[in-house]
């Protein structure tokens, strides 16, 4: 009771102090006052008094950084201000520094008529060229007054990384260079920032009369000035962006202006320059015809105005980040330029080539003819003077012309070298003799692009110089519509004393239809002679489409006792839409077969082909020495054309072989009552036929008969539809009729499809089977190259074609039924269909004797099958008996040594022992063990009779059962229950 009452007042003790402190507790102010604590106070004036520090230091080093250079000193170096002395190595390692919103400006001021020039020898900042932004420096280089605000004026490019700002000169007076810093790290390579600043007079940048107000507008007048050097605005420096320069140059009536492109570096954003561009014009305006629009980088370009104005307008846009330079452009006005309307001498065709001195083209008005001549012809030509003629016939859909060049004057003179003896020819020296003034003709393709492309110097076709006799040079043929002519003259001319100087030629533009051969008849006419043992032709313009409304002929003649042989590399002609045949082949061409006979010309038809049938191999007729060939085109469609080859050889002596040779092959065969069918077949077949190979074959039968021709088997390259045929490396033609010279007798096969080619039969008693129309059956392989297939099989029968019953009686003829054909009956049942398309009679007849024959095939083959049947059950059932008899066997010996029903162990699944212990009845414990062992000693033996031993497996097995028999006994001396032990 004491503790509690002492507790009780210790509590009351405390509440009373508590009431006394807030009683004694003096109020603050405010508050906020009472919300603050002094830590707090303290840190904020702390920070306040820290940031005024900083910013006082960053107005003194910004105030420190900023620098101005004026042209009290003309030139001199700059850069930024950590770096070090100019004492010391520039490329020395630097210390690391640290960067924090930093910003310099260099502002470079020069004087009066002056400009300022920058050059950046080291720079290398923080940040990559692809993006500034931790550090970089913008150049302000089109600032009129030091004073100007640099955000709204003109923006000269930023640069970072190490991509430094190429040469920059100002546009008027001042250039301002700003560098920032947001990088805020400790620098790992040395900052480099420095370069080099001249002032220089701006005198070369005014290069005529200034017109207000543009910026860049200058006149430039032959009266002041003969010639200088027109700059772009800031050249060598990098141009402005969004500006535009006009320059007027005019000269005195009678004079030329030349212009050339020392320098040229223009930002170059396409083909037609969408962006930056120079472009002159032939005259005081720019309406006036365009003579150039450049961009991009030109070197050593030369101008030539046609009269005494030239207008130069420079525009800029704001292309992405580049430096172009700029231009430097030398003008010249002169009297002593060639006179091109002197050299035109009014001559319709013919016409300056605008921007060069005197290169004229001269074009064709089909089949015209025009002539060109020298600068001052017949007065003495220029020096120092380069004159190109470009010659060119007509191209098109339905015209090519090639040009022939023929002088008529020529003295061009040349100066002689010392090393070089003047009975030197041109043609051994022509690089030699004509070494300072020469004419240069290109004929060929190759060397006309080579003439055109290079302005130095160049290999022509001919070269030509010295005073050449009147119309003894010539005639020079370009190889294709073009040819180009060149004139060129150096410093010392010397003339002969003679006249005329310089040269004149005439040129005549004829029809050119791109065929070798010698051309027959006149020049617009399509007809060609072949003669050579090997060559070519084509239809016109190959490999381009030929033109419309066309007759070309080409004759290829042999020697007598030869022959010619033809096979096409390409037939493609247009191929016309219509259901007729006729419809289809407006454009066609035909070959003939052209014989000699009492002094007169005949020609034979051999074969037609449009645009469905691609020709084979095929040979001029036996007898003829000449095959013409004539193509013709309407005015509908074109195509590719063809391109042919020919050889000419020696001609065989038969025109059917008696005796086989490596190239010619074939036979007679000749029909009789005794052999009225047989068949023939390819070289080789059915292995592989040769190339260059050609083989006749002809059928003859009985007067009053017909022969039937049947396709048993073909493969022969090539393929064949219901639309087209292509028999381009072999093929087989077939003429029913030999005795008519009717084209349409003639059929061409080859492929692999038997299906599509029908029965034929002749219009006589003789077929041939061979190349051209009056032959029959004529098989031709490629000289060049064949595949080499397995070839073809046909067979031939006499038929007679009836129209009654009675025709075709007795029994040594059968009548076919649907075609009504009567051959001989001994045909029957022979295995071949000899009636014709679609009668299959003569065979038909025959069912009844196959159906007993397939009887007998059918009982002989179940004979066979059965006694083989049995044999296999016989053999089987013999190794099932055997198999039985050696398990008996086996059963026997185990039951006579005392063993009944003994298992192997692998076979068995379940326990071999299950030992119960009961307390009545049962077999005794001992007696269970005795078995046990009995067994065990049966199997002992029984391995070992076999060569194995088990006397480990026995001894175990012994042990486990007398553990059983013991285990057994104590529990039926125990409870009596029944126990189970297995193995």
């Amino acid at each position: 009771m004491n503790r509690m009452r002492t507790l009780e007042r210790v509590v009351e003790t405390r509440i009373d102090m508590l009431d006394f402190e807030k009683a004694t507790e003096v109020k603050e102010d405010c508050s906020f006052c009472r919300s603050l604590d002094c830590d707090i106070i303290f840190a904020i004036l702390f920070t306040f008094v820290i940031a005024c520090l900083l910013v006082l230091i960053m107005l003194f080093w910004l105030k420190e950084c900023d620098h101005i250079f004026d042209s009290s000193k003309p030139e001199g170096e700059f850069r930024l201000p950590i770096l070090p002395s100019p004492a010391g190595d520039i490329e020395q390692k630097f210390p690391s520094y640290t960067f924090k919103n930093m910003q310099c400006i260099y502002t470079f001021i020069a004087g009066p008529r002056q400009r300022v020039k920058l050059n950046f020898d080291q720079f290398q900042l923080a940040s990559t060229a692809e993006s500034c932004e931790t550090e970089y420096v913008d150049v302000y280089s089109e600032l009129e007054s030091p004073d100007d605000d640099l955000l709204s004026s003109s923006f000269g490019g930023r640069y970072c990384g190490s991509v430094s700002p190429y040469v920059r000169i100002s546009l008027h007076q001042v250039i301002v260079l700003v560098f920032h810093s947001r990088s805020s790290f400790n620098r790992t390579t040395p900052l480099k920032f420095q370069g080099r600043y001249t002032f220089f007079s701006d005198a070369q940048y005014n290069v005529g009369h200034q017109i207000y107000p543009e910026k860049c507008g200058f006149i430039i007048d032959a009266k002041f000035r003969k010639h200088g050097t027109i700059l772009s605005p800031t050249y060598p420096g990098t141009y402005p962006k969004n500006f535009h320069c006009t320059y007027l140059l005019n000269g005195k009536p009678g004079q030329r202006i030349r212009l050339f492109f020392r320098d040229f570096d223009i930002y170059f954003g396409g083909e037609h320059c969408p962006y930056d561009s120079l472009t002159v014009y032939d005259g005081a305006t720019n309406k006036d015809p365009i003579i150039k629009k450049v961009c991009g980088l030109q070197q050593r370009v030369e101008i030539y105005t046609l009269g005494p104005n030239a207008f130069i307008e420079f525009n800029t846009s704001s292309p992405p980040k580049a430096d172009p330079r700029g231009y430097m452009i030398d003008y010249e006005f002169s009297f002593r330029y060639v006179d091109v309307v002197e050299l035109l001498d009014n001559q319709k065709g013919v016409t300056h080539l605008r921007g060069s001195e005197c290169d004229v083209r001269v074009e064709s008005n089909r089949e015209t003819t025009h002539y060109i001549k020298s600068p001052k012809y017949p007065n003495l030509y220029p020096p120092n003077t380069t004159c190109t003629y470009i010659i060119d016939g007509l191209q098109g859909e339905q015209n090519l012309e090639r040009a022939i060049l023929n002088f008529e004057k020529f003295a061009v003179f040349s100066e002689i070298p010392i090393s070089t003896t003047t009975s030197a020819t041109h043609t051994e020296h022509e690089e030699e003799v004509c070494a300072t003034a020469y004419v240069g003709i290109a004929t060929h393709i190759a060397t006309i692009r080579r003439v055109l492309d290079s302005s130095e110097e160049s290999l022509y076709d001919s070269t030509i110089c010295d005073r050449i006799a009147d119309r003894s040079l010539g005639p020079y043929v370009s190889e294709g519509p073009r040819m180009v002519l060149v004139f060129s003259s150096y410093d010392k001319v010397t003339p002969d004393g003679l006249s005329p100087f310089g040269f004149r030629a005439r040129i005549d533009f004829k029809t050119d239809f791109g065929i070798p051969g010698e051309p027959i008849g006149d020049s617009n006419k399509c007809a060609f002679m072949f003669t050579k043992p090997l060559g070519s032709f084509n239809s016109p313009r190959y490999p381009a489409n030929y033109p419309l409304d066309t007759n070309c002929t080409y004759t290829i003649r042999a020697k007598p006792g030869q022959q010619i042989q033809v096979y096409f590399e390409q037939f493609a002609l247009y191929n016309a839409e219509g259901s007729l045949m006729d419809e289809k082949c407006r454009d066609f061409l035909e070959i003939f077969d052209v014989f000699q006979k009492d002094g007169k010309e005949e020609t034979y038809l051999q074969a037609k082909y449009c645009a469905h049938t691609f020709p084979g191999p095929t040979v001029s007729a036996f007898g003829s020495n000449e095959l013409r060939f004539f193509f013709r085109s309407d005015s509908e469609g074109t195509g590719n054309g063809f391109k042919a080859l020919y050889k000419i050889r020696k001609a065989f002596k038969e025109e059917i072989p008696s005796q086989e040779n490596s190239r010619h092959c074939g036979e007679r065969i000749f029909g009789s009552p005794e052999t009225t069918s047989g068949w023939f077949i390819s070289p080789g077949y059915p292995g592989k036929y040769n190339k260059d190979l050609i083989c006749d074959w002809e059928i003859v039968v009985r007067e009053g008969y017909k022969i039937l021709l049947s396709l048993v088997k073909m493969e022969v390259e090539g393929a064949m539809n219901g639309d087209s045929i292509n028999c381009q490396n072999a093929v087989i033609r077939i003429n029913a009729d030999p005795s008519t010279k009717a084209r349409s007798q003639v059929k061409e096969i080859c492929g692999t499809v038997e299906s599509v080619v029908r029965p034929i039969i002749s219009k006589s008693n003789v077929m041939r089977i061979r190349q051209f129309f009056y032959h029959s059956v004529f098989f031709f392989t490629s000289p060049d190259k064949v595949n080499g297939l397995k070839g073809f099989n046909f067979t031939w029968t006499e038929v007679k074609v009836v129209k009654d019953e009675a025709e075709c009686m007795g029994p040594s003829h059968y009548l076919c039924t649907y075609t009504k054909l009567c051959i001989d009956s001994r045909l029957r049942c022979n295995g071949d269909e000899n009636c014709g398309l679609h009668d299959d009679t003569d065979e038909a007849h025959c069912n009844k004797l196959e159906s007993a024959t397939d009887i007998q095939t059918v009982l002989f083959a179940a004979a066979f099958s059965g006694c083989i049947f049995l044999f296999i059950f016989s053999f089987f059932c013999y190794l099932f008996k055997k198999k039985f008899e050696k398990k008996e066997k086996k059963r026997r010996r185990h039951a006579s040594s005392g063993v009944k029903h003994l298992r192997e162990p692998y076979r068995l699944q379940k326990p071999v022992v299950k030992v119960t212990a009961k307390n009545s009845g049962g077999p005794q414990p001992c007696l269970q063990l005795t078995y046990f062992k009995q067994f065990a000693n049966s199997y002992d033996k029984w391995h070992q009779k076999r060569g194995r031993s088990m006397k480990t497996w026995t001894e175990m097995v012994l042990q486990r059962v007398r553990y059983i028999a013991i285990y057994s006994l104590r529990g039926s001396k125990g409870s009596g229950r029944a126990s189970t032990t297995p193995l």
